[in-house]
Protein backbone atom coordinates (compact mmCIF):
# COMPACT_ATOMS: atom_id res chain seq x y z
CA UNK A 1 0.00 0.00 0.00
CA UNK A 2 1.36 3.50 -0.88
CA UNK A 3 1.96 6.36 1.32
CA UNK A 4 -0.41 8.95 1.38
CA UNK A 5 -0.08 12.59 0.26
CA UNK A 6 -0.61 13.37 3.99
CA UNK A 7 2.32 11.04 5.01
CA UNK A 8 4.38 14.07 3.03
CA UNK A 9 2.76 17.11 3.22
CA UNK A 10 5.03 20.21 4.15
CA UNK A 11 4.09 21.90 7.61
CA UNK A 12 7.13 24.82 7.02
CA UNK A 13 9.70 25.38 5.19
CA UNK A 14 13.11 25.85 7.13
CA UNK A 15 15.22 28.25 4.89
CA UNK A 16 12.47 31.54 5.84
CA UNK A 17 11.60 30.60 9.18
CA UNK A 18 13.62 32.57 11.86
CA UNK A 19 16.95 31.87 12.07
CA UNK A 20 17.05 30.14 8.58
CA UNK A 21 19.31 27.43 7.85
CA UNK A 22 21.90 26.22 10.07
CA UNK A 23 25.53 27.35 8.71
CA UNK A 24 27.37 25.03 11.17
CA UNK A 25 25.95 21.87 11.21
CA UNK A 26 28.93 19.75 10.04
CA UNK A 27 26.69 18.78 7.01
CA UNK A 28 26.23 22.31 5.94
CA UNK A 29 30.54 22.50 5.95
CA UNK A 30 30.55 19.89 3.87
CA UNK A 31 27.66 21.16 1.17
CA UNK A 32 29.99 24.11 0.64
CA UNK A 33 33.39 22.49 0.48
CA UNK A 34 31.51 20.03 -2.10
CA UNK A 35 30.98 23.13 -4.37
CA UNK A 36 34.47 24.82 -4.29
CA UNK A 37 35.30 20.89 -5.56
CA UNK A 38 32.88 20.40 -8.46
CA UNK A 39 34.52 18.56 -11.45
CA UNK A 40 33.00 17.33 -14.49
CA UNK A 41 34.15 13.74 -15.55
CA UNK A 42 33.49 14.93 -19.18
CA UNK A 43 36.67 17.59 -19.06
CA UNK A 44 39.13 14.83 -18.43
CA UNK A 45 40.93 13.46 -21.09
CA UNK A 46 41.38 10.02 -21.74
CA UNK A 47 43.30 10.15 -24.81
CA UNK A 48 46.45 8.65 -23.68
CA UNK A 49 44.74 6.18 -21.72
CA UNK A 50 43.50 4.66 -24.43
CA UNK A 51 46.94 4.45 -25.81
CA UNK A 52 48.33 3.19 -22.96
CA UNK A 53 45.48 0.81 -23.21
CA UNK A 54 46.73 -0.66 -26.52
CA UNK A 55 49.93 -1.64 -24.76
CA UNK A 56 48.67 -3.87 -21.92
CA UNK A 57 48.85 -7.73 -22.93
CA UNK A 58 45.27 -9.79 -22.26
CA UNK A 59 46.15 -10.88 -18.66
CA UNK A 60 46.41 -6.83 -17.70
CA UNK A 61 43.52 -5.78 -19.45
CA UNK A 62 41.32 -8.33 -17.59
CA UNK A 63 42.52 -7.31 -13.90
CA UNK A 64 41.43 -3.62 -14.84
CA UNK A 65 38.28 -4.63 -16.49
CA UNK A 66 37.58 -6.95 -13.12
CA UNK A 67 38.69 -3.93 -10.97
CA UNK A 68 37.13 -1.53 -12.66
CA UNK A 69 33.46 -3.19 -13.07
CA UNK A 70 33.64 -3.43 -9.78
CA UNK A 71 33.71 0.18 -9.09
CA UNK A 72 31.27 1.04 -11.99
CA UNK A 73 28.61 -1.42 -10.32
CA UNK A 74 29.61 -0.19 -7.38
CA UNK A 75 29.24 3.61 -8.03
CA UNK A 76 25.40 2.88 -9.73
CA UNK A 77 24.83 0.68 -6.91
CA UNK A 78 25.38 4.00 -4.68
CA UNK A 79 23.93 6.01 -6.75
CA UNK A 80 20.75 4.15 -6.84
CA UNK A 81 20.30 3.20 -3.57
CA UNK A 82 21.12 6.35 -1.41
CA UNK A 83 17.44 7.80 -1.81
CA UNK A 84 15.23 5.95 1.60
CA UNK A 85 18.25 7.66 3.76
CA UNK A 86 17.34 10.95 1.90
CA UNK A 87 13.77 10.69 2.26
CA UNK A 88 14.06 9.57 5.47
CA UNK A 89 15.58 12.63 6.86
CA UNK A 90 12.73 14.88 4.90
CA UNK A 91 10.50 13.16 7.31
CA UNK A 92 12.69 14.39 10.40
CA UNK A 93 12.98 17.52 8.76
CA UNK A 94 16.76 17.84 9.01
CA UNK A 95 17.11 20.49 5.97
CA UNK A 96 20.72 20.36 5.66
CA UNK A 97 21.54 17.12 5.93
CA UNK A 98 19.32 16.87 2.69
CA UNK A 99 21.05 19.52 1.14
CA UNK A 100 24.25 17.62 1.46
CA UNK A 101 23.06 14.30 0.77
CA UNK A 102 21.47 16.01 -2.56
CA UNK A 103 25.09 17.09 -3.66
CA UNK A 104 26.35 13.58 -2.48
CA UNK A 105 24.34 11.38 -4.88
CA UNK A 106 24.93 14.27 -7.33
CA UNK A 107 28.51 12.73 -7.09
CA UNK A 108 28.00 9.71 -7.45
CA UNK A 109 26.29 9.74 -10.56
CA UNK A 110 29.49 11.84 -11.51
CA UNK A 111 31.27 9.00 -10.74
CA UNK A 112 29.58 6.14 -12.71
CA UNK A 113 29.71 8.54 -15.70
CA UNK A 114 33.25 9.13 -15.00
CA UNK A 115 34.05 5.33 -14.82
CA UNK A 116 31.65 4.48 -18.24
CA UNK A 117 33.50 6.71 -20.03
CA UNK A 118 37.00 5.46 -19.38
CA UNK A 119 35.69 2.02 -20.58
CA UNK A 120 34.22 3.33 -23.68
CA UNK A 121 37.61 5.16 -24.23
CA UNK A 122 39.70 2.09 -24.52
CA UNK A 123 37.29 0.09 -26.19
CA UNK A 124 35.26 -1.95 -23.20
CA UNK A 125 32.28 -2.50 -24.64
CA UNK A 126 30.85 -6.13 -23.53
CA UNK A 127 28.96 -7.08 -20.61
CA UNK A 128 31.03 -7.24 -17.59
CA UNK A 129 28.21 -8.63 -15.13
CA UNK A 130 30.13 -11.95 -14.39
CA UNK A 131 32.93 -9.44 -13.08
CA UNK A 132 30.45 -8.42 -10.00
CA UNK A 133 28.60 -12.03 -9.46
CA UNK A 134 29.44 -15.21 -10.67
CA UNK A 135 32.96 -14.50 -10.27
CA UNK A 136 33.19 -12.43 -7.06
CA UNK A 137 30.32 -13.70 -4.07
CA UNK A 138 31.95 -11.47 -1.76
CA UNK A 139 31.10 -8.57 -4.06
CA UNK A 140 27.71 -9.85 -5.14
CA UNK A 141 26.71 -10.42 -1.12
CA UNK A 142 27.62 -6.65 -0.29
CA UNK A 143 26.51 -5.01 -3.59
CA UNK A 144 23.37 -6.97 -5.15
CA UNK A 145 22.28 -7.91 -1.36
CA UNK A 146 23.13 -5.84 1.58
CA UNK A 147 23.58 -2.86 0.35
CA UNK A 148 20.15 -2.35 -1.32
CA UNK A 149 18.70 -4.36 1.89
CA UNK A 150 20.03 -1.94 4.40
CA UNK A 151 19.15 1.25 3.00
CA UNK A 152 15.49 0.45 1.16
CA UNK A 153 14.60 -1.00 4.54
CA UNK A 154 14.21 2.63 5.74
CA UNK A 155 11.27 2.68 3.67
CA UNK A 156 10.20 -0.03 5.74
CA UNK A 157 11.09 1.03 9.16
CA UNK A 158 13.37 4.17 9.38
CA UNK A 159 14.07 3.48 13.18
CA UNK A 160 17.83 4.39 14.16
CA UNK A 161 19.08 0.77 14.55
CA UNK A 162 18.13 1.04 10.90
CA UNK A 163 19.39 4.33 9.83
CA UNK A 164 22.53 3.04 11.32
CA UNK A 165 22.77 -0.05 9.99
CA UNK A 166 22.34 1.82 5.94
CA UNK A 167 25.40 3.89 7.36
CA UNK A 168 27.31 1.66 8.84
CA UNK A 169 27.05 -0.50 5.18
CA UNK A 170 27.21 2.30 2.45
CA UNK A 171 29.42 4.53 3.95
CA UNK A 172 32.02 2.52 6.26
CA UNK A 173 31.82 -0.67 4.21
CA UNK A 174 31.27 0.42 0.48
CA UNK A 175 33.31 3.35 0.45
CA UNK A 176 35.41 3.50 3.55
CA UNK A 177 36.65 -0.10 2.86
CA UNK A 178 35.50 -1.49 -1.02
CA UNK A 179 36.08 1.95 -2.63
CA UNK A 180 39.12 2.70 -1.12
CA UNK A 181 41.00 -0.30 -1.08
CA UNK A 182 39.83 -0.18 -4.55
CA UNK A 183 41.75 2.74 -5.28
CA UNK A 184 44.88 1.60 -3.81
CA UNK A 185 44.92 -0.99 -6.66
CA UNK A 186 44.68 1.67 -9.29
CA UNK A 187 47.00 3.88 -7.73
CA UNK A 188 49.65 0.74 -7.04
CA UNK A 189 49.23 0.07 -11.18
CA UNK A 190 49.68 3.52 -12.11
CA UNK A 191 51.86 4.48 -9.95
CA UNK A 192 54.46 0.99 -11.02
CA UNK A 193 53.47 1.79 -15.00
CA UNK A 194 53.49 5.44 -15.69
CA UNK A 195 50.57 5.01 -17.57
CA UNK A 196 46.73 5.98 -17.57
CA UNK A 197 47.17 9.60 -16.33
CA UNK A 198 43.27 10.43 -17.65
CA UNK A 199 42.48 7.34 -14.86
CA UNK A 200 45.00 8.64 -12.34
CA UNK A 201 43.09 12.19 -12.18
CA UNK A 202 39.55 10.58 -12.13
CA UNK A 203 40.53 8.17 -9.42
CA UNK A 204 41.93 11.05 -7.64
CA UNK A 205 39.10 13.10 -7.94
CA UNK A 206 36.98 10.33 -7.15
CA UNK A 207 37.92 9.53 -3.69
CA UNK A 208 37.85 13.46 -2.76
CA UNK A 209 34.38 13.10 -3.10
CA UNK A 210 34.48 9.80 -1.03
CA UNK A 211 36.41 11.14 1.86
CA UNK A 212 33.35 13.61 1.99
CA UNK A 213 30.93 10.73 1.73
CA UNK A 214 32.70 8.77 4.51
CA UNK A 215 33.08 11.85 6.79
CA UNK A 216 29.55 12.40 6.57
CA UNK A 217 28.96 8.99 7.78
CA UNK A 218 30.70 9.02 10.60
CA UNK A 219 29.03 12.44 11.45
CA UNK A 220 24.81 10.44 11.32
CA UNK A 221 26.92 7.19 13.32
CA UNK A 222 27.63 10.37 15.98
CA UNK A 223 24.28 11.97 15.52
CA UNK A 224 22.51 8.97 16.57
CA UNK A 225 24.39 7.70 19.03
CA UNK A 226 24.33 11.01 20.61
CA UNK A 227 20.37 11.12 20.42
CA UNK A 228 19.97 7.34 21.06
CA UNK A 229 22.35 6.11 23.06
CA UNK A 230 24.30 2.90 23.60
CA UNK A 231 21.97 0.73 21.04
CA UNK A 232 22.52 2.50 18.09
CA UNK A 233 26.19 2.14 19.18
CA UNK A 234 25.83 -1.60 19.19
CA UNK A 235 23.72 -1.92 16.23
CA UNK A 236 26.45 -0.39 14.18
CA UNK A 237 29.45 -2.35 15.68
CA UNK A 238 27.42 -5.57 15.09
CA UNK A 239 26.44 -4.80 11.72
CA UNK A 240 30.20 -3.48 10.50
CA UNK A 241 31.53 -7.16 12.26
CA UNK A 242 28.82 -8.79 10.46
CA UNK A 243 29.75 -7.15 6.83
CA UNK A 244 33.88 -7.59 7.70
CA UNK A 245 34.49 -10.68 5.98
CA UNK A 246 33.01 -10.05 2.50
CA UNK A 247 34.26 -6.50 2.67
CA UNK A 248 38.27 -7.83 2.87
CA UNK A 249 36.77 -10.78 1.40
CA UNK A 250 36.55 -9.10 -2.18
CA UNK A 251 40.46 -8.48 -2.52
CA UNK A 252 40.88 -11.91 -1.78
CA UNK A 253 38.73 -13.51 -4.60
CA UNK A 254 39.96 -14.37 -7.72
CA UNK A 255 40.62 -11.42 -10.34
CA UNK A 256 42.24 -13.13 -13.37
CA UNK A 257 42.55 -16.93 -13.92
CA UNK A 258 44.13 -18.22 -10.38
CA UNK A 259 47.13 -19.59 -12.12
CA UNK A 260 48.46 -16.49 -12.70
CA UNK A 261 50.31 -14.34 -11.05
CA UNK A 262 49.11 -10.59 -10.59
CA UNK A 263 49.48 -8.17 -12.95
CA UNK A 264 51.49 -5.19 -12.64
CA UNK A 265 53.77 -7.75 -10.37
CA UNK A 266 50.78 -6.19 -7.42
CA UNK A 267 51.32 -8.02 -4.01
CA UNK A 268 48.19 -9.70 -3.44
CA UNK A 269 49.13 -10.39 0.63
CA UNK A 270 49.48 -6.60 0.55
CA UNK A 271 46.46 -5.30 -0.81
CA UNK A 272 44.33 -8.01 1.57
CA UNK A 273 46.35 -6.09 4.25
CA UNK A 274 45.85 -3.02 2.86
CA UNK A 275 41.90 -3.63 2.96
CA UNK A 276 42.13 -5.07 6.73
CA UNK A 277 43.35 -1.62 8.02
CA UNK A 278 41.06 0.03 6.37
CA UNK A 279 38.43 -2.04 8.28
CA UNK A 280 40.20 -1.32 11.61
CA UNK A 281 40.22 2.31 10.47
CA UNK A 282 36.31 2.51 10.17
CA UNK A 283 35.65 0.63 13.54
CA UNK A 284 37.95 3.20 15.03
CA UNK A 285 35.71 5.71 13.55
CA UNK A 286 32.71 4.03 14.62
CA UNK A 287 34.60 4.25 18.55
CA UNK A 288 35.26 7.68 17.85
CA UNK A 289 31.86 8.48 17.00
CA UNK A 290 30.70 7.94 20.67
CA UNK A 291 32.68 10.61 22.04
CA UNK A 292 32.27 13.41 19.09
CA UNK A 293 31.33 16.91 19.78
CA UNK A 294 28.93 17.57 16.83
CA UNK A 295 28.96 21.33 17.16
CA UNK A 296 32.62 21.62 17.21
CA UNK A 297 33.43 19.68 14.24
CA UNK A 298 35.23 20.62 10.74
CA UNK A 299 35.94 18.75 7.62
CA UNK A 300 39.49 18.61 8.92
CA UNK A 301 38.33 16.28 12.00
CA UNK A 302 37.40 13.66 9.65
CA UNK A 303 39.89 13.92 7.72
CA UNK A 304 38.28 15.49 5.04
CA UNK A 305 40.62 17.19 2.52
CA UNK A 306 40.74 19.43 -0.64
CA UNK A 307 43.43 17.87 -2.88
CA UNK A 308 44.97 14.56 -3.02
Amino acid sequence: MGMSFEEYKHEYFKSIRHGGLNWSLFPMKLYQLGKKLFWDPASIDLSKDAEDWKKLNDLEKMFIINVGSKFSAGEEAVALDLHPLIVTLVKEGRVEEVMYLEQFVYEESKHVEAFRRFFDAVGVIEDLSAYTKELSPNYRKIFYEELPKAMWNLSKDPSPENQVKAVVTYNMIVEGVAAEGGYNIFRQIIKRTNMFPGLAKMVNLIATDESRHIAFGVYLIARLVKEHGEKVYKAAMDHINYLAPYAVGIFSEPTIPQEAKLPFELPSAEIVDYAKKLLNTRIDAINRARQMKLEMLTPKDLDVIESW
